[in-house]
């Protein structure tokens, strides 16, 4: 991980282990890497790494929780900071570091945040195994572990800033001060820094993101790290968390929708609004956190369809907000996004032929003219979905006809048959998406009620004459446009 350190000339000592603590170093032959290893001396452990990279992921040895159990270690909510270098009998640095494994070794700061990390839980955690600046993403995503702006002791510092980010470890906060331990590719195999809370942006590479809060701890040193009191850490006097209101999602339209909501707090203020953000389908594979902008206590975000792989169906979002002190709020939202599909359709008609077409709902045909519907066609936009339409329709003295897709003449011409009932149902793949719905103006009854999805809609029986119809494309399970109970009359019984 690079670091704005000196990099100073690296010397390359090879120290035969006659004690035989590790096993055999990662060689870059055995790797197939082309980046030279690193021999790491100084009164260090003889290791052989090299520098993690964009995309670079270690891969996870496998062994059960258990095997990273260690009850000598840090387990309870008392923190001892570490302010000197690890040994190489620690195994959560070596023997079980996941990143040490894979040849990305101290000095890394992946390896030794993970292995701190380790070393302060006393078991396993839970951080990814890419580069540094995947860190603050993979806890957003898992949820693993808390997160803020507030430096607390114990916390992973995030930045995301040159080509491969940084983390580091929170050690002391005494009063504005905290201590971060770390280590840096091309720099210190360990190391210590003191800077002032609120300037984290500014330090090392940039970019900061926040703390991971991997627990609460009090610290056993009382007298290297003074807080409020004696022997703690300054305890955030705010623990509150901030007051969501009128979070909402508005604007859904064929491209996305808009997420909105008030947020306020009265007492260290409104840190950052986040939008975690996913579908139904395919186990949050699409699930993205995105980062809200803030204007006069309203958090909004465009969330588009393109960037969750352009999926339809409902999305589920959450609301969380921090304040300064690194207290959340959340609130929970769904939303049915689909692509509005538009159906077309017109009618031919007793004594006027083709009608223009007509979408989503509007009338074809006539009303209060005792014209018969005679021929239909329909076709729908499907907005590259896999979504086409298929209709067949009784017609005078004929009955059903066969089935006929978009926008291909159902019904007769030119020899004066009336039209009595129609069936209408979507298909393709992504059929099931949608519902079509669809009703008749019927000669001495006047509209029947909505039809859906190749249910018949008209009469039987009974010789009446359709003379108008309405048909309309909605995303799956919406409301119906209006009542269902009276869609069909059949006088054949």
């Amino acid at each position: 991980m690079k670091m704005k350190f000196y990099r100073g000339t690296v010397l390359c000592i090879v120290l035969i282990l006659a004690l035989g603590v590790f096993p055999a170093s990662v060689s870059a032959e055995q790797n197939n890497d082309s980046r030279e290893p690193l021999s790491v001396a100084n009164a260090q452990p003889s290791i052989e790494t090299r520098e993690m990279l964009p995309g670079d992921v270690v891969p996870d040895p496998g062994l059960p929780d258990d095997a990273y159990r260690n009850e000598t270690l840090s387990t309870s909510s008392v923190f001892t900071p570490r302010l000197d270098a690890p040994t190489s009998d620690n195994d959560c640095y070596f023997a079980k570091n996941i990143f040490y494994l894979g040849g990305y070794g101290m000095p890394n700061c992946t390896a030794y945040a993970w292995g701190r990390a380790y070393e302060i839980l006393g078991s396993k955690p839970n951080l990814s195994n890419g580069n540094a600046n995947e860190f603050w993403d993979y806890n957003l995503n898992s949820g693993a572990y808390s997160y803020g702006t507030t430096p607390k002791v114990g916390a992973i510092i995030c930045w995301d800033g040159s080509e491969c980010g940084h983390v580091a470890v929170v050690e002391k906060i005494e009063g504005s001060k905290v201590t971060i331990s770390e280590s840096a590719w091309s720099g210190p195999f360990f190391k210590t820094s003191t800077f002032n809370a609120g300037s984290e942006d500014s330090f090392s590479v940039g970019g900061f993101q926040g703390y991971i809060y991997l627990g609460e701890f009090d610290n056993d040193n009382p007298g290297e790290n003074p807080g409020e009191n004696p022997g703690e850490n300054p305890v955030p006097s705010d623990t509150t968390p901030p007051v969501i209101t009128n979070a909402q999602i508005t604007d859904i339209d064929d491209e996305g929708f808009t997420v909105t909501c008030q947020v306020a707090d009265d007492n260290s203020g409104v840190a950052s609004v986040l939008f975690p953000t996913w579908t139904e389908n395919n186990d949050q594979d699409d699930l993205i956190w995105h980062q809200a902008s803030i204007n006069n206590g309203t958090a909004s975000y465009r969330v588009l369809y393109r960037d969750h792989k352009n999926e339809m169906g409902t999305y589920i979002v959450h609301v969380y907000a921090y304040d300064g002190a690194g207290n959340i709020s959340c609130f929970p939202l769904s939303v049915v996004a689909q692509k509005r599909i538009t159906c077309s359709y017109h009618t031919h008609v007793q004594d006027i032929g083709w009608q223009q077409w007509q979408s989503n709902g509007e009338l074809s045909g006539t009303s209060g003219e005792s014209k018969r519907l005679e021929a239909i066609q329909v076709s729908i936009n499907n907005k590259g979905l896999d979504l086409g339409i298929k209709y067949r329709t009784h017609v005078q003295n004929l009955g059903w006809q066969d089935w006929k897709s978009g926008p291909e003449i159902s019904g007769t011409l030119n020899q004066g048959l009336r039209l009595e009932a129609i069936q209408i149902q979507l298909t393709g793949t992504d059929a099931n998406r949608y519902d079509v719905y669809y009703r008749v103006h019927a000669q001495n009854i006047g509209w029947l009620d909505w039809a859906k999805n190749g249910d018949n809609s008209g009469t039987e029986g009974f010789g009446y004459r359709l003379e108008a119809i309405e048909i309309i494309v909605v995303p799956a399970n919406s409301p119906a446009p209006g009542s269902t109970l009276r869609a069909f009359e059949s006088n054949n019984n």
